[in-house]
């Protein structure tokens, strides 16, 4: 029998678009409105209008009608069928102003892609590889008219607010029972399809180049849901289903109303039910929807390698107009490969035009031209700064793709560079905020555990960086797999490393859940007094995150029994920060602290210069609430600070984010800083023989003789203060200094090195003529 089947289960797994897990979450309620071992046939048809509203009473778009049969063998399980399928379009209106339809062309092809048979009995609904988009688009729609809700709870008829799921993802849902029996018999259901929380459009492939990209899908169109449902009052199962989605395009849509729009109606009325026997419910397989990707029935290069060739050997003087056609005509070839017969063509492009070639890939925008971009750049110099600045952009892409994963990650394994592995982070996180775990995302996690092995014993420069893009993309990471934390916390206690590795261990749990065995490990790291003071701290805001009873405890020993001024200068301001806000959330932390310390007085302290302090700054406009928050961590050691932390904050609509942060760390400036500012340092120095050399030496009739005077012996002096200088840097280890960026949450790296120390080594000053050598030339 020629039909095609879905077979439904409830299972778990990530949230991307797929009957399987819709269904799978919305399965108690299917099981309820439909029974097992029965069989439901329903009649259902969608119309789509597409309009000007308000300017003309003309219509166009398709129907389709099809025969839906559902069968349940198992409670929980379905099997759906459509038979009898049939397309058609509006080929005018009549007199009253109603479409008249007549079929549709190619109506025959549809029917054939929507009736897709395996062998001769196993039929199946998915999107298939060659199954275009419209096919795709119906069979969501089938799914989803038929996901109904269930109201037996709600005895009252008042409208109520619920968050259920549908082929949009999951959605605020207004429901409203109209008339109830035993059962609610009449509901309806309204849907603001924006809100729901992966509704997408579908859209074509763009250049990455475009200025303006994503404004439809974001916020110029208006698209609303509104669903009428009848049920059998004792059967409890659906006899009609009417649903109306109006798709708006508000810049030529005043008042939401008029103007640019498209209305999609579908409706199920049962035909009849009866009961089966089959209750064999066997998959070997899951079929799920996928996203279409719109390639070329037939794989071949050729077209492209023939455009490319003509394209190269255009004459600029008389057929430069013809430029501009080709070059869009090799793009659309290009983006219609796939990523094997695209890497072949791309070889044999770059022969010929390297540039064309490049051009046409940065255009494409599809996975495969990125794949194809990221294989030509492993071909470079491992120091070629081109291929870290190009692959560093390409991470910031909005939408990566699993294939953009792989490939960056192959990338990463080929050159540890810092933007490359600030890249390959950005991209996993992205990724996994759209689909979670995926093999390219556990690919990723096993390749950062064997950079930074066991324990961070290793190279203590990539260990570092490895840390800090894993705090990157701290959530993707721990879902792949929960024993990177074990690791952190190992490479926090490791001693042969360095205090920046160390820190970043700790930094790395920012994004992560904190376990029992987390959070024990950082109350000891906070609470040990010989650590050093960024470490303790860092621990503690990691802490302070999502505190604990057993937290609410650390904080009372650090405020009452802390005998280090710096710990407990910031962490009484930090508290005191917690117990002033005027955020409710924060309000509840605050009083829970307070009810800890009980008659316990939590001040904070007005040394700005030498004790560390946490800041805070609140704006509220309206609904908008901004936040300045700020961090100055200082040692004991020292007069300079060894932190500085600088974040902005934004709560707007219900949402919160973090716009911005700017961190700084340093340490070992103060020989440094001695040397150039200190009692016997270059600038007093040098500016105390200026002014000697100013009042002493310049002769009274100054205008006269300014012009024939010239003072040797000051430029000397002068140039033996920067020889010293010179000498003193050398002389002393290193400073340590780290600054870095995030934006949105996400860190887009960071500085780290010892500029000064470059300077001393590189630099020189020539001796003035006549004088005696100073400074060596390196």
């Amino acid at each position: 029998m020629k039909a095609f089947r879905s077979f439904i289960k409830p299972i778990m797994g990530g949230l991307k678009l797929c009957i399987l897990l819709l269904l799978g979450t919305y399965t108690l309620a299917l099981a309820k409105r439909f029974k097992n071992f029965r069989r439901f046939v329903y009649d259902y048809e969608t119309e789509t209008f597409n309009g000007m509203n308000g300017a003309t009473k003309d219509k166009s778009g398709p129907k389709v009608s099809c025969k839906v049969e559902i069968e349940v063998p198992q409670t929980c399980s379905f099997i759906l069928r459509t038979t009898e399928c049939s397309l058609s379009e509006i080929h005018g209106m009549d007199t009253e102003g109603n479409p008249v339809y007549h079929p549709a062309e190619g109506a025959l092809a549809f029917k054939a892609a929507m009736i897709t048979v395996e062998g001769q009995t196993d039929v199946r609904l998915y999107a298939g590889d060659d199954d275009p988009v419209n096919i795709l688009n119906i069979k969501r729609g089938i799914v989803s008219a038929l996901m109904v809700p269930v109201m037996e709870e709600e005895k009252n008829d008042r409208m109520v607010t619920l968050l259920t799921p549908t082929v949009h993802g999951l959605c605020p849902t207004n429901f409203s029972v109209n008339a109830r029996e035993n059962i609610a018999t009449d509901v309806t259901v309204s849907r603001d399809l924006s809100k729901c929380d992966y509704f997408v459009y579908h859209k074509q492939v763009t250049s990455p180049l475009a200025l303006i990209t994503g404004m439809v899908r974001d916020s110029m169109i208006s698209s609303t849901q509104t669903c009428t449902y009848k049920f059998d009052n004792q059967k409890k199962h659906m006899t009609i289903g009417t649903c109306t989605a109006t798709h708006n395009f508000l810049p030529l849509s005043p008042l939401n109303e008029y103007g640019m729009s498209t209305l999609v109606k579908q409706t199920l009325n049962l035909r009849e039910t009866s009961k089966i026997n089959d209750r064999i419910f066997d998959i070997s397989e899951c079929f799920v929807f996928k996203s279409t990707d719109d390639k070329s029935p037939v794989q071949t290069k050729d077209a492209a390698i023939a455009t490319m060739q003509q394209l190269n050997t255009l004459s600029q003087t008389t057929e430069g107009e013809d430029r501009a056609s080709l070059f869009h005509k090799l793009v659309s070839e290009l983006r219609g490969l796939k990523v094997d017969v695209l890497g072949s063509a791309t070889d044999e492009m770059m022969d010929m035009s390297q540039f064309l070639t490049w051009q046409a890939l940065t255009q494409c925008g599809t996975p495969e031209c990125t794949s194809a971009m990221l294989k030509i750049l492993r071909t470079f110099n491992n120091a070629s700064l081109e291929v870290d600045a190009t692959v560093y952009a390409l991470g910031m892409l909005s939408n990566p793709s699993r294939l953009m994963v792989k490939d960056m990650l192959a990338m990463a394994q080929y050159k540890q560079s810092k933007p490359i592995m600030y890249a390959l982070s950005n991209a996993v996180r992205k990724l996994y905020q759209a689909e979670r775990v995926t093999p390219e995302i556990t690919a990723v996690s096993e390749f950062m555990m064997s950079l930074l092995g066991t324990d961070c014993a290793g190279e203590k420069e990539l260990t570092f960086l490895t840390l800090r893009v894993i705090g990157n993309m701290g959530d993707a990471m721990e879902a792949a797999d929960a024993a990177v934390k074990t690791t952190l916390l190992k490479c926090m206690r490791q001693p042969a490393t360095t205090l920046s590795v160390q820190l970043a261990a700790i930094q790395a749990f920012r994004r992560m859940s904190a376990t029992d065995e987390v959070r024990s490990n950082l109350q000891r790291v906070s609470q040990y007094p010989k650590g050093a003071v960024q470490k303790r701290l860092a621990a503690y805001l990691i802490l302070m995150r999502n505190p604990h009873d057993s937290d609410i405890e650390i904080v009372k020993k650090l405020l009452t029994q802390e005998q280090n001024t710096q710990i407990k200068s910031f962490v009484t301001s930090h508290v005191y920060n917690i117990i002033s806000s005027t955020d409710s959330e924060t309000q509840k932390l605050g009083q829970k602290i307070m009810d800890a310390l009980k008659d316990t007085e939590v001040t904070t302290h007005s040394d700005y210069a030498t004790k560390s302090r946490n800041y805070k700054l609140g704006l509220a406009q309206g609904s908008m609430q901004a936040a300045v928050l700020g961090n100055i961590v200082f040692d004991p050691s020292s007069q300079l600070p060894r932190e500085v932390l600088l974040e902005t904050t934004l709560k707007a609509f219900g949402f919160s984010m973090d716009l911005w942060e700017i961190g700084m760390e340093g340490r070992g400036f103060e020989p440094t800083i001695d040397a150039l500012f200190g009692k016997n340092g270059f600038f007093p120095d040098t500016l105390g023989k200026t002014m000697y050399w100013t009042l002493d030496k310049i002769p009274p009739k100054m205008k006269e003789e300014l012009g024939k005077w010239i003072p040797e012996n000051l430029v000397r002096e002068i140039v033996r203060n920067f020889n010293k200088l010179v000498k003193d840097l050398q002389s002393q280890e290193a400073p340590e200094a780290m600054a870095y960026l995030k934006i949105m949450g996400a860190e887009l790296g960071y500085i780290k090195g010892n500029d000064l120390k470059f300077i001393a080594d590189n630099l020189s000053i020539p001796a003035p003529q006549g004088t005696t050598k100073l400074v060596s030339i390196r």
